[in-house]
């Protein structure tokens, strides 16, 4: 249900995801084949979407919204 009313893409969720398994945008970007600006602005779309100013604030929203 949380999945079905997301506004983040499912390539920000993945990379949200990665965040909180504690990856870093480098990492991300070699397990997701693209580069480490790639992951940077997914993560910073999600952060808008999710109306917040960090990563970490991201990350907790997300779990709070049951997104991961």
């Amino acid at each position: 249900l949380a999945e079905a009313r997301s506004p983040l893409s499912p390539r920000e969720l993945e990379c949200l995801s990665l965040a909180f398994q504690g990856m870093t945008a480098r990492e991300s970007g070699e397990l997701l084949a693209c580069s480490e600006r790639t992951v940077n602005f997914h993560l910073s779309n999600a952060m808008t979407k999710l109306r917040v100013d960090n990563k970490l604030a991201a990350i907790q929203r997300a779990c709070w919204f049951g997104l991961i």
